[in-house]
């Protein structure tokens, strides 16, 4: 082999031993386990199983007798105050009665764009986002309606008029 090949070898390894090398760096940093303190990193391989609770990091349990007590080393005193959170129910998904189709996006209350009809055509409000749908309503030309949601392609909008829902195309309205 050249010498050529053996320099070219090398080089080769050892930028080979590189990426590898940031790749096992960029993993401990993005995991937590590398935070670069030797004295940090000597602490967490000792064995659990001596330490007491609160060197684990696990909460004890507050039996009442330590009433005058102070927060332990790294606690404030405000958050062992605060009530847990109650977790947010998931919402219920809409539901717009009298729909063929119902919307793929729903508008969050307070987002919903407006919109006014052509001036010069009233517009048929159809049961579903095409023309093949049935007419549900007919709304005059220049009035001004607001987004509930949208179809897939956001071609056809869906909207309340006069207490019916159904759906426009969104070709035919100005934005207000």
């Amino acid at each position: 082999m050249s010498s050529l090949r053996k320099q070219a070898m090398i080089r080769l390894l050892l930028c080979a031993l590189v990426l590898i090398a940031s790749i096992v760096f960029s993993v401990l940093l993005l995991t937590g386990t590398f935070d670069g303190d030797s004295a940090a990193s000597d602490t967490t391989t000792s064995d659990s199983t001596d330490a007491t609770p609160e060197e684990n990091g696990e909460p004890t349990e507050n039996t009442g007798d330590s009433e005058g007590a102070e927060p332990a080393e790294g606690q404030d005193a405000a958050a062992e105050a605060e009530p847990t959170p109650e977790p947010t129910p998931d919402p219920t998904p809409a539901n717009f009665e009298g729909l063929a189709e119902q919307p793929a996006t729903v508008y969050a209350e307070g987002e919903q764009p407006h919109f006014t009809v052509t001036p010069d055509a009233n517009m048929n409000l159809r049961a579903g986002p095409g023309t093949d749908f049935d007419k549900v309503a007919q709304i005059p030309a220049g009035t001004e309606v607001t987004a509930l949601g949208t179809n897939g392609d956001e071609s056809w909008i869906m909207v309340q008029y006069e207490g019916q829902y159904g759906w426009l195309a969104k070709e035919y309205l100005n934005a207000v």
